[in-house]
Formats: structure tokens, C-alpha cells, sequence
């Protein structure tokens, strides 16, 4: 999930001729989003994209529909569905992302969340939060007007994931919501005013007690959970003792790079996740 499968075109989103093309346009791609979950098919899963000339019922049954870009030549949409009852679909299932994620490529993966992280968007600004007037949509699917001439765009919110290492050893956690066995890097949502750096510095020693010194920039990655961007670090520990805070924190320990490479007990988030990349990254260093 950590690539753009699409050329997002934005110079085409206020372009009323481009998008009532699209509409019209048979080989227009649709990504169906029915109550935040994706469709997908078959084993190893793989998502379902189908052409608007086999499913345009979906497109003409959809809440919110957003241009969410071009796949070469080909004009893609996202259509969400109205929760009430279940679409009929050419084919597949609608599955949670993080479900499906798990064995879906990379591109479909980064696909289904760009859509699924825009549908989340607009249901959950209908409304003006301050005269509690509906808003509607613009831009295709990328703006909400107000009454009164505002205009909202989509957000994502911040968070940082920390790796902390000390030598031939790194913490890793649990979360008390996380499946049974499985431990992670340590990651938390950056608040106002705050660095990614430190709120590094922060979660470390909120979560674990430690404190850190040098860090060194990993990588980001889109996480639609509703709509987050990890910023993933190493950092290296300056002090190594463990207080645990409890209210965040089920577990956490001191893990040694042949431990994460032949996991006995525990095993670490799946290859979608920029979590797995930052671990075992590490881990495969000499």
C-alpha cells in the first residue's frame, strides 16, 4: 500500500465536459465502497473493478461518486453504495480492507484505500458542523460546499511509527485491540503543534519509558483506518529500561533481529502494513 496505481488527474476534477464523459464512458472503471468495505473476489483475493458498461446500476445507485483518476487512458470512479441493503454486484464480496488487505497486491491494496479512505470522507462531512446544514458535493468528489460559499476538503490525519533499536535488539508491542500474538512497532497520531519528531520522542517515552536520540526517516504509507498516514522512523534508544503504560500498551519487549526472523510466539503486522517493512527491514540488516 505504499505506491499510487493511478495518475490522479486533478486538473480534470473542475472539467464539467471530461466528467460527464466519464459517465458516459463504458470502459470507465467503478470502485464499489458499501458500508467502508471493498469488493473483492477469488483466492488470494484481488479486487473487483468492474467496467461501467457491465454494472452502470451501481453508478446510478451511488450516494457519492468521486473521480479518483486515470489508469492509463481509462477513467476510474469510486462509487459508494447505500448501506441499507447489499448491492448486486457482477461478481465477488464485500470484505473489510484490513481483511482483504492481507492478500491483496500492492496496487489494489493502495487502489481500494484511496477509495475507501474518500468514501469515509464524504459520509462522515454531509453535514456543516457549524449551522448543521447539508453540504454538497464539488470538484468531483474532492471538495463539500457549505450554504453559505465554504468549501471543505479531504484530510488525513498524521501519525508516526517508531521502531526503537539498541544495537542487535528492538521493542516491539501490543496493543490490547491487536490479534492474539501479534506485536508491533510503537506508532501514535501527532497532535497540534507537534513535529514528527517529536512526537517520536513523545510516544516513546509515553508508551515504553524510553528515550530516544537519533532518528532516521523510513518511509510513509497511506492507512485508511479511517484515514491516517504512518511516517515510520528508527530511532535509536538512549536509555533501555521498559515502564510499560497500560492504558495504551498490553505488552511490550526487547526483541533481537534473529528472534523477528524466526518469530516463536509472537509473529508481526502482514506485508501490506509499512509496520512489517520497518521490522523486518531492520531485522535483515547485518
Amino acid at each position: 500500500m505504499r505506491g499510487d496505481p493511478l495518475d490522479r488527474a486533478a486538473h480534470l476534477r473542475r472539467d464539467p465536459a471530461f466528467l460527464s464523459s466519464v459517465r458516459a464512458n463504458d470502459a470507465t472503471r467503478l470502485v464499489p465502497i458499501w458500508r467502508g468495505r471493498c469488493l473483492v473476489d477469488g483466492r488470494p483475493a484481488r479486487a473487483v473493478v468492474p467496467r461501467l458498461g457491465e454494472a452502470r446500476a451501481l453508478l446510478d445507485a451511488a450516494r457519492e461518486v468521486v473521480f479518483l483518476g486515470l489508469e492509463g487512458d481509462v477513467p476510474v470512479l469510486m462509487v459508494d453504495l447505500p448501506p441499507d441493503a447489499e448491492p448486486e454486484v457482477p461478481v465477488g464480496t464485500f470484505l473489510e480492507l484490513f481483511v482483504a488487505g492481507m492478500q491483496l497486491p500492492p496496487d489494489e491494496m493502495s487502489l481500494l484505500a484511496y477509495a475507501r479512505g474518500m468514501a469515509h470522507w464524504h459520509a462522515s462531512h454531509r453535514f456543516d458542523p457549524k449551522t448543521g446544514e447539508p453540504t454538497t458535493t464539488s470538484e468531483a468528489g474532492f471538495a463539500r460546499d457549505t450554504e453559505d460559499g465554504r468549501r471543505d476538503f479531504p484530510r488525513t490525519d498524521p501519525a508516526v511509527m517508531a521502531l526503537v533499536v539498541d544495537g542487535d535488539r528492538c521493542v516491539l508491542a501490543r496493543q490490547p485491540q491487536a490479534p492474539p500474538g501479534m506485536y508491533s512497532a510503537l506508532a501514535g497520531f501527532v497532535e497540534p503543534g507537534e513535529s514528527l519528531e517529536a512526537c517520536v520522542r513523545r510516544e516513546t517515552l509515553e508508551e515504553v519509558g524510553v528515550e530516544v536520540g537519533a532518528l532516521r526517516y523510513f518511509g510513509s504509507q497511506p492507512w485508511p483506518f479511517p484515514r491516517s498516514l504512518m511516517v515510520a522512523f528508527v530511532a535509536e534508544a538512549k536509555t533501555t529500561e521498559l515502564r510499560i503504560d497500560e492504558t495504551e500498551l498490553e505488552a511490550a519487549r526487547w526483541v533481537t533481529r534473529d528472534e523477528i526472523l524466526a518469530p516463536k510466539g509472537f509473529f508481526i503486522p502482514p506485508p501490506f502494513s509499512i509496520a512489517h517493512h520497518l521490522i523486518t527491514t531492520w531485522a535483515k540488516q547485518p
